[in-house]
């Protein structure tokens, strides 16, 4: 099992060669996202300028059902979009991290756009709704302690209160503990499924738990280890520095987690897709 430092170390060494290409997926990430901004804008121009401005106004969400609908499905477009693209990208950096050429694999994706965007959404929508399932418990527990603290003054209170006031906040707490740990046994799935497009989504979630066991620690770390360079991100421009080694150095240690398991299956499915496309 590799340490963090060896993690970061073979991060920059693969950097060193692809940095290129790195960037250049850094910067179609960012192009999505003010893509998005950008339509969002125009569509909203175009609405005031028709008089129904009062679509973007979050307080008439309750109030007008035709814009809680819009809004619902305008938020599901963006999210199948950025979905998506996130999966697209998951993919190209696993090449990158590699020391391959990443310009086949996007042919291939192209070429099964409709097929990869079913994918993608399916293990998407499967992986957080599981997740949204688990935490569930936690959000009634918080839910019961707001109501309860507008609700009871403090010259109210009982032993009683108390006593069942506590166990909701250390429930909420232990419960947001088994939640994130959740979240990590379940962080290889996305991966296995890039390396194999193929696999079912309950298999790769079932893999993933068991082999995340006694390596927590290692993903934890990781993560920890990049949490003093988020305030550069939001200079901006160290964001393009930062992204791809924080993209290698992930997919570095989730190589390194799965072992003998990270069989990638795509330049396979890529040769033959070019045999039987001439």
């Amino acid at each position: 099992m590799l340490s963090t430092a060896q993690i970061k170390k073979n991060a920059k060494a693969s950097l060193s060669s692809q940095f290129g290409p790195s960037l250049t997926l850094t910067l179609h990430m960012i192009t999505n996202v003010c893509l998005i901004f950008l339509v969002e804008f125009t569509v909203y121009l175009v609405l005031d300028r028709l008089g129904l401005g009062y679509y973007y106004d979050i307080r008439n969400i309750p109030k007008i059902p035709w814009v809680a609908v819009m809004w619902v499905f305008q938020a599901v477009v963006v999210l199948s979009f950025l979905t998506y693209q996130r999966q697209i990208l998951r993919r190209l950096f696993i090449d990158v991290t590699l020391d391959r050429d990443y310009i086949l694999t996007r042919q291939y994706l192209f070429a099964h756009t409709n097929e990869f965007i079913r994918i993608s959404l399916r293990s998407s929508a499967v992986i957080n709704f599981m997740k949204l399932c688990m935490l569930i418990p936690a959000l009634l527990s918080s839910y019961l302690i707001f109501r309860w603290s507008i609700r009871n003054r403090t010259e109210e209170l009982t032993s009683i209160g108390l006593f069942v006031f506590m166990i909701c906040i250390g429930f909420t707490l232990i419960w947001l503990g088994v939640f994130v740990k959740y979240c990590a046994s379940l962080a290889l799935a996305p991966y296995i499924m890039s390396l194999n497009p193929r696999t079912s989504v309950f298999d790769a979630c079932d893999l993933s738990a068991k082999l995340m066991e006694g390596h927590y620690g290692q993903y934890f770390s990781l993560i920890c280890s990049f949490l003093p360079l988020v305030p550069l991100v939001l200079l901006i421009y160290p964001f393009f520095l930062i992204y791809p080694y924080w993209a290698v150095s992930y997919n570095s240690m989730i190589k390194d987690i799965m072992g003998d398991y990270w069989q990638d299956k795509m330049p396979s499915m890529i040769r033959r897709w070019q045999k039987y496309r001439k």
